[in-house]
């Protein structure tokens, strides 16, 4: 899907000016792509920039991660969460902040991040019941979703919030739709362009560009179908009616439910719906993490 993502990005950059992260998110990455790295360097690489290290303590002390104990530096949260959770956890933090300081008002952010924030909740919960085997992958990936909708109201403040106000509350495939006829494309193809561009992994970009069906856009074709498919069924789940009777879209979505075929996987709307129901209600129960 490489040239794919490159016409995208010829297309998008024509449109919106997409931002870079901090040099500290590379060195981070860079880091942890070695699984010999130690604590004290990546500790200290991050301590470089104190907001940053304030925010993932505050994160990983928070109720998400259910603590036992109180997480008083980050070597400690290395040691507890792992390099690779710690990880995820700079880069959702640097790319919110990168994009809300991009023109983003700090009330549509908190907005944006308290929906992403769940739907990485509900991504990681549904994974590690299906026994997936993802290691932090599926938080970040359900993180970053909807990125493409920031970089879209930041650089069309107009046009979007005008976009958002008379479908934000349809169906999201009518959503997509309405995106692509306003701007050539939709927040997916958006927020891929965007993960690209910031070098990424595929699986990650790939995962951001099918959490909704567009044309040309297959799960089957995603490095990592199985995340792809995740993050899919966590978004869906949080737009359904979990209370009422009829239609359960993140229940019902075949393509990917293929894919999520694992032993302990619901083959029947009704175990699907009890599982994802079970899911939202939790998240309905417990205190969302403020940006």
């Amino acid at each position: 899907m490489n040239e794919r993502y490159a016409d995208l990005i010829g297309a998008i950059t024509g449109v919106v000016n997409l931002p870079t992260l901090p040099s500290v998110v590379y060195e981070v990455i860079d880091l942890t792509g070695d699984p010999r790295v130690s604590i004290t360097t990546l500790s200290d690489c991050i301590e470089h920039d104190p907001g940053l290290s304030a925010k993932v303590l505050k994160i990983s002390n928070s109720s998400y991660y259910g603590m036992k104990q109180y997480v008083s530096t980050l070597k400690l949260a290395l040691v507890i969460l792992g390099v690779r959770e710690v990880r995820n956890i700079v880069l959702g933090i640097s790319v919110f902040e990168t994009l809300r300081d991009h023109n983003i008002g700090a009330e549509l952010g908190e907005d944006f991040w308290l929906h992403s924030f769940s739907v990485a909740s509900v991504s990681k919960r549904l994974g590690a019941a299906l026994a997936l085997g993802l290691q932090g992958e599926d938080f970040i990936a359900g993180l970053l979703h909807d990125i493409g909708k920031m970089v879209l109201v930041s650089d069309t403040p107009d046009t979007y919030s005008a976009l958002l106000r008379e479908y934000g509350t349809v169906n999201a495939q009518v959503r997509c739709e309405a995106e692509r006829k306003a701007f050539g494309y939709d927040h997916a193809d958006a927020a891929a362009a965007l993960a690209v561009h910031w070098s990424l992994p595929t699986t990650l970009s790939d995962a951001l560009w099918c959490h909704h069906p567009g044309p040309n856009r297959s799960i089957d074709h995603a490095q990592d179908p199985g995340l792809a498919a995740l993050v899919r069924v966590a978004d869906r789940a949080l737009h359904d009616d979990f209370t009422a009777d009829g239609l359960c879209s993140s229940c019902e979505d075949q393509e990917a439910w293929a894919q999520l075929r694992t032993g302990r996987a619901p083959t029947d709307l009704a175990g699907r719906r009890a599982l994802l129901g079970g899911f939202i209600h939790e998240l309905s129960e417990s205190t969302h993490l403020a940006f």
